[in-house]
């Protein structure tokens, strides 16, 4: 998976390499150098993103996917203008709390929701129950941890921030909270090829802990730029990476995720990441003697439900697609095993049969007796009643044969009109080809006639002291008997022993 992402363009790695440059700037430089190479860079990494994002709208995507694509290009677009505000007012000297700065770095999450919500994506691998688990478990956890790293220090502050300012604080950590969540669900329900989406998903996240962080910061008055704001670069360079995703030499024209099957397991415990990373910091919280609160309490609860309840339909639908698998194997030995005409036994499944009782006879003496039918004057029923008349007697015939032998017996329909029928545990050959012939001298009624119908029959018998042989010459002495019979008018059985070289036709 690793080698895909590196096999991107050259230009995505310029990106990586220049914002890299910017931010080991920001680290060196002194004071308000530092803090100028820190904007300028947010604000490059911003404006690459918005540029190569809507390239791969322009690139051949339509309908839904072109919007979505053209909408997070216009939010990377007014987070780079709301950040070229900011650093502007820097440059003077002047960094007030709110400013219309916050108009372009607001917008930018109204129009990245914009653009995850009319992504085109499918139901994927999951239920409409299991996706709504997976939403309310997402959704809480990552309000969990929102709430634990970023709006609890808002909604509880004292510092002298005004309700306006405050709110405006609030609004950064609760519409990454959204975005985060509808990343999340989207690469879930999303086929194919994920890799941009992943990109835009990690770049969510980066700006989510860096807008946090700066909240957090501000909140409690401790906000004073420099590394804190290096999350916002690393956010837009993912984001203009993925942008160039459409341009790249690995990218799968088909919609097949190139990652293979395995990629579907790890997909599927996407959700439980924020899932652990919020129970993993209340249980932090816990240990550290910090009490929950009432409300954070209920959302671990609700956290917890879900992810039951999410494994329980999970075990469903494993249990489903385990029960259809085994019909669907059941059916294709069937249709293996069994003529798809007459519903008998086909010629591999009657090999089989007959290889397995030629081993008994060999082993244990156990006699055998193999049948072969064949109907007299078929070629003349399909000319001039047609097929579908043909069809429907040669159906007719298989029922009656089945009714008429034993229950251990194989009937089997080995081509055309011809039938065999494996004689097992001491089935007498005589008495197996006489209620066949009985079975057969009732006239059948097919597409409004009456016909009657006769049959050559050819019988090879294996005694205990006969010496072994295998299916095909044992399939051999039969077929040669039957032939005795049909040249012997037809409508008579003809028997082959193996001690005898000669085949007399009976009537």
């Amino acid at each position: 998976m690793i080698r895909s992402y590196l096999a991107w363009p050259r230009s995505a790695v310029a990106v990586v390499a220049a914002c890299s440059l910017g931010v080991l700037a920001t680290m060196v430089l002194p004071g308000a150098a530092a803090t100028l190479a820190s904007d300028v860079t947010q604000l490059s990494a911003a404006a690459i993103a918005a540029v190569t994002t809507f390239g791969f709208a322009r690139s051949g995507a339509g309908g839904r996917l072109r919007l979505a694509w053209a909408s997070l290009s216009a939010a990377c677009a007014s987070w780079a203008a709301g950040q070229a505000y900011w650093t502007v007012l820097a440059a003077q000297g002047s960094e007030p709390f709110p400013s219309l700065a916050d108009v372009g770095f607001l917008g930018f999450s109204v129009l990245a929701v914009v653009a995850l919500v009319v992504h085109p994506a499918s139901g994927g691998r999951t239920g409409r129950w299991q996706r709504t688990f997976d939403a309310v478990m997402t959704t809480g956890a990552v309000g969990l941890v929102g709430w634990q790293t970023a709006l609890g220090a808002v909604l509880r502050n004292d510092t002298g921030h005004e309700v306006g300012p405050r709110l405006l604080l609030a609004a950064y950590p609760v519409s990454d909270i959204i975005l985060v969540v509808l990343a999340v669900l989207l690469i879930i329900r999303t086929p194919g090829d994920r890799r941009p989406l992943n990109l835009v998903a990690m770049g969510v996240t980066a700006l989510a802990v860096a807008d946090s962080a700066f909240t957090y910061l501000a909140a409690t008055s401790a906000y004073d730029g420099g590394t804190a704001d290096v999350g916002w670069t690393v956010a837009f360079v993912l984001i203009a990476v993925a942008g160039l995703a459409r341009h790249g030499s690995v990218e799968n024209d088909a919609g097949e995720d190139p990652r293979g099957s395995g990629s579907v397991t790890v997909t599927s415990l996407l959700p439980y990441v924020p899932v652990v990373v919020a129970l993993g910091a209340a249980l932090v919280q816990a240990m550290t003697g910090a009490r929950l609160g009432r409300g954070e309490e209920l959302v671990v609860a609700l956290v917890i439900a879900m992810v039951m309840a999410r494994q329980y339909m999970t075990v469903q639908e494993n249990v489903r697609l385990a029960a259809s698998l085994a019909s669907r194997e059941a059916e294709l030995r069937h249709l293996a095993f069994r003529d798809p005409l007459t519903g008998l036994a086909n010629r591999a499944l009657f090999i089989d049969r007959l290889d397995h009782a030629l081993a008994l006879h060999a082993r244990d003496l156990r006699p055998v007796s193999l049948v072969y039918i064949d109907l007299d004057g078929f070629k003349l029923i399909n000319d001039t009643l047609g097929h579908a008349a043909g069809d429907d007697l040669l159906v007719r015939v298989a029922e009656r044969l089945t009714g008429a032998l034993r229950g251990g017996d194989t009937v089997a329909r080995l081509g055309g009109d011809e039938f065999a029928v494996l004689l097992e545990d001491g089935g007498d050959p005589a008495d197996g080809t006489a209620r066949i012939s009985a079975a057969l001298w009732t006239p059948f009624v097919v597409a409004g006639a009456s016909l009657p119908v006769r049959a050559s029959v050819g019988v090879s018998a294996l005694d205990p002291s006969d010496s072994p042989v295998n299916a095909d010459e044992l399939l051999a002495r039969a077929d040669s008997a039957m032939y005795s019979a049909k040249r012997a008018g037809g409508g008579r059985v003809a028997r082959h022993t193996a001690g005898s070289a000669t085949t007399v036709p009976t009537p």
